[in-house]
């Protein structure tokens, strides 16, 4: 992979990885509460700064320890206010997207899997998210806990802002799992306890998905090499 390739590559990270945390913005005062609530928004708040048109990252009373609390003339640090959850999601969900790369080697892969293996608009969607999380670290999403798997489901469909059906039949199948694209079940079926779990791919994966190909058909040889390994 060339450098130009892979700067296309983050790009292409960059913009889908941003269309989930706003969307996420949006949707956490119908998820979160209280103390849960408070914190994931300051997290998006913080990670989202430059998107906020912030000129540097806030920096929220309890961030930082006591003895960096003031500077070395005894002055106190500069802190911010966090922003109210229902502001936050009003501003994250008027915020405009990095720009999408007009080509990169990710998007080609995912749009040359979706058609060969006949992935559903969910699947490919939970897939590009999850391949963007892998690559960015679970710790970038606000902690959402869930009650059991329909939860999760339901959850999965709001973020899509599709029907839920499409979504049980997804994970129900679990083929994005059998072909060691995602990870999360484990040993006796189960799904995680947290939404980022359910949106995590494997490291053979997002490897895999940026490499250059010549044809469809080095693309599945490829699959079927990851499958293995």
């Amino acid at each position: 992979m060339t450098h130009e390739e892979a700067t296309c590559n983050a790009a292409f990270r960059r913009h889908h990885m941003g269309r989930l945390l706003h969307r996420m913005g949006t949707l956490l005062p119908h998820w979160l509460h209280g103390t849960e609530l408070v914190r994931g928004c300051r997290d998006l708040e913080q990670l989202c700064w430059r998107e906020l048109g912030y000129p540097r990252q806030p920096v929220f009373d309890g961030d930082l320890p006591t003895f960096l609390m003031v500077d070395a003339d005894g002055y106190s640090a500069n802190l911010s206010m966090p922003t109210a959850p229902a502001e936050l999601a009003a501003r994250m969900a008027a915020l405009e997207l990095s720009p999408l790369p007009p080509s990169s080697l990710a998007g080609k892969n995912f749009i040359a899997l979706a058609r060969l293996l006949s992935l559903t608009q969910f699947e490919l969607q939970w897939l590009l998210w999850s391949y963007c999380i892998r690559r960015f670290g679970g710790a970038i999403l606000p902690a959402v806990p869930l009650r059991d798997g329909r939860h999760g489901c339901e959850l999965l469909a709001l973020l899509a802002n599709m029907p839920i059906d499409a979504v049980q039949d997804a994970v129900a199948s679990r083929r994005l799992h059998t072909w060691s694209f995602l990870n999360g079940i484990s040993a006796d079926g189960e799904m995680p306890s947290f939404l980022s779990g359910w949106l995590s791919a494997t490291d053979q994966f997002a490897d895999w998905i940026e490499q250059p190909y010549a044809s469809d058909s080095d693309l599945l040889t490829a699959l079927c090499q990851a499958q293995v390994s």
